[in-house]
């Protein structure tokens, strides 16, 4: 998965929510036009239980306007229980290159690292952000104000564990939040015990004499040690009683309670 993001804009004067709306549209354009022009390879990074090199290809397309100066970070990866990610500083691996300089029409190959022993018993999960550092895009806008942007691309890195790889999940009941998106319905959250990442498609819970469903739109991911809550719209007549998981790959795996 490649995720293309614009840097928060710097405004020189107040805007009008009408020029607001005409940024997050040139933005979302600009944003576009970027990912085009610049193809990244592999855009999830794995290393297999052996492996302690993993390479990545970055190519500027010849219809680019500018070049490219890609700074290189790689930071460890946690979710917190809406899926968003928790990042730090680490050094567990090392990219070389840490700095990139592409012309329209080049490539520049990026080695990342493992350091020290490996595997691991769980699946290890991290970021690689290669953030265009270049002299950033400038535009005026109506009303006297103006936004630079920069463009960063984030990649996930995992490294596999040692071993078979295992599927477990506990589940256990949350409260709904009064200013929840679906005030009605049935909070569980979800936790991966396993040894590797699961990527949630659907879930399926039942009570006495009650079911209900939740299919994703997008598989989510739950990465090994982390857990996730979600609401299943629909008012239950009693508790919680069993929590089933549809992956992303079409297994069904009945969740332990007790997350």
């Amino acid at each position: 998965m490649k995720r293309t993001s614009t840097q928060p804009a710097a405004w020189r004067t107040r805007a009008s929510w009408r020029t607001r709306a005409a940024l997050a549209v040139w933005l979302a354009s600009c944003a576009a036009g970027a990912a085009a022009q610049a193809l990244i390879s592999p855009v999830v990074v794995e290393f297999g239980p052996k492996q302690k090199i993993a390479t990545v290809r970055v190519s500027l397309s010849e219809q680019a306007i500018k070049p490219m100066r890609l700074q290189s970070q790689l930071l460890q990866w946690r979710q917190d229980v809406h899926g968003a990610a928790v990042t730090q500083p680490s050094d567990d691996l090392i990219v070389t290159p840490r700095i990139s300089e592409l012309k329209p029409g080049q490539q520049q190959v990026l080695r990342v690292a493992l350091r020290g022993a490996l595997p691991a018993d769980t699946e290890r999960a991290y970021r690689l952000v290669l953030e265009d550092i270049a002299e950033p895009s400038s535009v005026e806008l109506a009303g006297g104000a103006a936004v630079n942007f920069r463009m960063a691309y984030d990649l996930p890195v995992m490294v596999a564990p040692r071993g078979d790889f295992v599927t477990a999940l506990r589940w256990r009941s949350c409260p709904v939040v009064a200013d929840a998106p679906v005030s009605k319905g049935v909070c569980v959250r979800i936790l991966n015990t396993g040894n590797r990442r699961v990527k949630v498609q659907a879930l399926m819970l039942a009570g006495q004499g009650w079911q209900r469903s939740l299919d994703l739109k997008e598989a989510a991911a739950v990465l090994a040690g982390d857990e996730r809550e979600w609401i299943v719209p629909g008012a239950a007549e009693g508790a919680l009683q069993s929590v089933e998981v549809r992956t992303s790959t079409g297994q069904v795996v009945r969740a332990e309670s007790g997350g």
